[in-house]
């Protein structure tokens, strides 16, 4: 796995927990070929890597809702059972933040923004812009096409 790293054949390569992890690019290119969609998330870095003709990624970011919010929908994750860990203040305000700087200074790299304060919302609206897909003729560089 380190060698194929060195090789650039990982879209993404890390560690965690003295395990390595990592997205391939054949992979993705294996999903692509067999007609599916492939559904990445991934850092912006890794994003930029992928926006080129060969891949055509259409790129939603998913935008940290208000601090109140975040707790909110946590809070009701922990009470339906989806977890159990208790986050820290300073954790959503460090996602808010966080997306804040990726929506200010990546957007460009962005087709589409969703806030992402209503799970069920959200989705609906992911939903609908992936559908459109399908139908809709989409803008993309010339220099992909030609």
């Amino acid at each position: 796995m380190e060698m194929d790293n060195l090789k650039n054949k990982y879209l993404e390569f890390g560690d965690y927990e003295d395990n390595f992890y990592g997205t391939k690019y054949d992979s993705i290119r294996e999903v692509v070929r067999a007609g599916r969609t492939c559904l990445l998330d991934c850092s912006v870095q890794a994003v930029s890597k992928l926006r080129n003709s060969e891949f055509m990624p259409y790129v939603v970011f998913l935008a940290a809702p208000s601090v109140s919010c975040m707790k909110a929908m946590y809070e009701y994750g922990m009470s339906m059972g989806f977890t159990e860990k208790w986050k820290r203040d300073e954790t959503f305000r460090k996602t808010l933040e966080t997306s804040t700087y990726i929506e200010r200074e990546y957007n460009y790299l962005m087709d589409l923004i969703l806030l992402c304060d209503n799970i069920e919302t959200t989705f609906e609206q992911l939903n609908y812009h992936l559908n459109n897909l399908l139908t809709e003729p989409q803008w993309v560089p010339a220099k992909w096409l030609y």
